[in-house]
C-alpha cells in the first residue's frame, strides 16, 4: 500500500509541476510513444470478425436468393472456413463477382436494344414478404412494401443456413429499394427494429454497381456506404471496388479502398491492389491496412505472391514486426530481437486476420447487387 502512496503522490506532483510549466509558457517533452501491445491492437478489431454475419447483411443476402438477384449458396460458414484456413487470396478470388464476363455480355445486349432493366422483377414492386416455416421459404404477404422495391421481414437468423432460425422471431423488417439511374445499377437497403415497441433503425446503406468497356476487356466498379447495426454494435462502411478483366491477358487486376468502422469504434482502413490469374495459378497482390483504435495506429504492409508473403507490422513509425511463410502459415519476427510470446504471435495472427473480416464484410456488403449483372 505504501508503494502505491508513494507512485500517486509522485504522480500528483508530476501533474503539479506539468501545470506550472504551462503556466510559464513552457513547453515540457512529449510523452514517449507506449510501447507496441498486439493484444490491445488484436483486441481493438476484435468485433470485425462478426461484421459478415450481421443479422442484417446475411438476410439480405439470403432475399437476393429469393428474389433471384443472387445465386444460392449450400452453406453461409464460408467465412469461417476460410478464417480457418488463413487465405486471404482465396478469400479475394472467392470474394470477385461472379460470372461477370457473360454478365458484361447481358448488359451489353439490353442496352443495344435500348431496354432498361428493373433490379427487381416488376411483380412483386410494391410487395411484403413474410417467412413460412412450413415450407421453408418466403411468401407474399401483401401489398405494404415501397413503390420502388419489395419488403420482407426480418426474423432471428440462422447463419448456418441464411434463413430465420426456427421457430421463427420476427423483430422488424428491411425495405430493398430500387434506386437505379441511367449510370449505375443502385441498392438501398433499410432495415427497422420493431421489438421494443417502436420504430428504431439499424440498417442504412446503398450498394451501387456500374461497368465500362476498355480495349483489352471490362471493368466492374462496386461501392457501397452506410452503416448496419446487430447484437454485434454497429458498423459503419465506405467500400469501394474496382475489377478490370484482362481478356489478352487473362488477368484481373483489383483496386480497392474500404474503410470500416469497428464495434469498438476502431477505424480500419483497408487498400488492396495488384493482379489475379483468370486460372487461379498466379496472384500478386498488395495488402496495406491502417488501424487507428485502442492500441495506437498499427500499419500493416504485406506482398503476397502466389502465397508466399513478406511484409511488416508497424507503430507510431517503428517496425515491431517482421511477416514472412505463407498466408495459410505465417511466420513473425520481432524486429526488436526480444521474441513474442505465444499469446502475442496469436494476436498478430488475428491482426492479420482483420485483411480477411474486411473482405469478408465487403463480399456479403455488394454480392446482391453484383450478382444483378448476370440476370
Amino acid at each position: 500500500m505504501a508503494g502505491r502512496c508513494r507512485a500517486l503522490a509522485v504522480g500528483l506532483l508530476v501533474l503539479a509541476a506539468a501545470g506550472c510549466a504551462e503556466e510559464r509558457g513552457i513547453v515540457g517533452r512529449p510523452l514517449p510513444d507506449p510501447p507496441f501491445d498486439p493484444e490491445l491492437a488484436a483486441n481493438s478489431i476484435y468485433s470485425l470478425r462478426f461484421a459478415a454475419d450481421n443479422a442484417i447483411v446475411a438476410q439480405v443476402r439470403t432475399i437476393a436468393e429469393v428474389l433471384g438477384l443472387s445465386e444460392p449458396r449450400a452453406t453461409r460458414a464460408v467465412h469461417s472456413q476460410l478464417r480457418g484456413s488463413s487465405d486471404r487470396v482465396a478469400l479475394l478470388r472467392a470474394l470477385e463477382p461472379r460470372s461477370l464476363e457473360r454478365a458484361v455480355a447481358n448488359v451489353h445486349a439490353r442496352r443495344a436494344r435500348g431496354a432498361k432493366v428493373p433490379l427487381f422483377p416488376i411483380n412483386v414492386l410494391g410487395k411484403e414478404f413474410i417467412f413460412d416455416a412450413s415450407i421453408d421459404a418466403y411468401v407474399e404477404h401483401g401489398d405494404g412494401g415501397p413503390e420502388n422495391g419489395v419488403r420482407f421481414e426480418l426474423y432471428v437468423v440462422d447463419l448456418s443456413s441464411g434463413l430465420p432460425a426456427l421457430p421463427p422471431q420476427p423483430f422488424g423488417f428491411v425495405d430493398l429499394m430500387d434506386e437505379s439511374d441511367a449510370v449505375s445499377a443502385r441498392l438501398r437497403v433499410r432495415a427497422f427494429d420493431t421489438s421494443g415497441g417502436g420504430t428504431r433503425r439499424v440498417a442504412d446503406y446503398l450498394v451501387d454497381g456500374a461497368f465500362a468497356s476498355y480495349a483489352n476487356g471490362v471493368s466492374v466498379s462496386l461501392l457501397a456506404e452506410g452503416f448496419v447495426e446487430d447484437q454485434h454494435g454497429r458498423f459503419d462502411f465506405e467500400l469501394d471496388e474496382l475489377l478490370e478483366f484482362d481478356d489478352a491477358a487473362r488477368m484481373t487486376h483489383v483496386t480497392s479502398t474500404h474503410r470500416v468502422l469497428s464495434a469498438e469504434a476502431t477505424d480500419v482502413r483497408l487498400r488492396v491492389g495488384g493482379e489475379l490469374s483468370a486460372d487461379g495459378a498466379r496472384a500478386d497482390l498488395l495488402f496495406r491496412m491502417d488501424i487507428d483504435g485502442a492500441g495506437g495506429r498499427t500499419l500493416v504492409d504485406l506482398a503476397v505472391v502466389n502465397g508466399a508473403q513478406e511484409g511488416e507490422i508497424r507503430q507510431a513509425g517503428r517496425v515491431e514486426a517482421l511477416v514472412e511463410g505463407t498466408v495459410e502459415a505465417p511466420v513473425f519476427i520481432d524486429a526488436a530481437g526480444r521474441g513474442f510470446t505465444h499469446s502475442e504471435l496469436a494476436a498478430l495472427d488475428e491482426i492479420l486476420f482483420g485483411i480477411d473480416d474486411v473482405l469478408a464484410f465487403a463480399g456479403e456488403a455488394y454480392v446482391p447487387l453484383a450478382d444483378v449483372f448476370a440476370y
